[in-house]
């Protein structure tokens, strides 16, 4: 039985109401992918963020985190001149370590302000432009590592000035003078000493222990150990080998003048 024309147009009507949830539906689930894409992209931009924000300067250059260092080096040896400074590649020359973050790598170095325009293509191929600062990086580096050399040997030699040749006071008073000076000792281990400020304190310890010995035996016992401790960071900390010296230089001529 042929169907009448109101049935034929209650069809055409569902038909044209599931097309359009159909369409409803995939607008949506692209919506929800395009979403969560930006939220990833968001996510990834902010922890390179914070890890290029984490890095800190030496010799007044921003010296990048291992990783990223690695990666621009892979850029440089496959980088063929061309006016764009464009460098592409597959996935074949990157460590698989890097296969799964090659975008947060790629994201960082442009916020190093290395490389641009970065374009990543899930386990297949990469693309992106080198700045002249890209470069240099690793010139500028050595460079900056150098200047940082000179400046902690110039800190070194002001501290020995400035700390090695601390006024102590007459022989009346260097006991005040000494307690204040170890004092100043303990400020400047906690501002200069570095990876070393714990073992430098444990040394300082000591010497408080040996100074505090000559005052009251009147005598100068032998520390070779002591001395042999304190002498293994004269190259790294000359005005604290300065200023242990300068101590036991004060206490001793106290004990002779007495």
């Amino acid at each position: 039985m042929a169907k009448s024309d109101f049935e034929k147009a209650i069809e055409k009507t569902m038909r044209q109401d599931k097309q359009l949830a159909a369409k409803k539906k995939k607008d949506e689930d692209r919506k929800a992918r395009e979403k969560a894409a930006e939220a990833r992209k968001v996510a990834m931009r902010e922890k390179a963020m914070t890890i290029v924000n984490g890095q800190t300067k030496i010799g007044g250059m921003l010296i990048m985190d291992e990783a990223a260092e690695e990666i621009l080096n892979i850029l440089l040896s496959v980088y063929q001149a061309n006016d764009e400074r464009l460098v592409r590649g597959n996935f074949d020359i990157i460590p698989v370590s890097y296969h799964s973050s090659l975008s947060l790598e790629f994201e960082k170095l442009s916020l190093y302000g290395v490389i641009a325009s970065p374009c990543v293509w899930e386990k297949a191929m990469w693309e992106a432009a080198i700045m002249p600062q890209g470069f240099s990086y690793f010139s500028n580096k050595e460079k900056a590592l150098k200047r940082q050399e000179e400046e902690q040997k110039q800190m070194s030699v002001e501290n020995i000035i400035n700390y090695g040749n601390m006024v102590f006071g007459n022989v009346s008073n260097s006991t005040l003078s000494v307690d204040n000076s170890i004092h100043e000792v303990e400020r400047m281990v906690d501002k200069l000493g570095g990876d070393d400020k714990k073992e430098l304190l444990e040394i300082l310890e000591e010497v408080k222990e040996l100074l505090e010995n000559i005052r009251t035996s009147r005598t100068i016992p032998k520390q070779k150990k002591l001395f042999q401790r304190i002498g293994d960071h004269f190259a790294k900390h000359e005005w604290f080998y300065g200023t242990i010296v300068q101590l036991l230089g004060t206490v001793t001529m106290t004990m002779l003048g007495a």
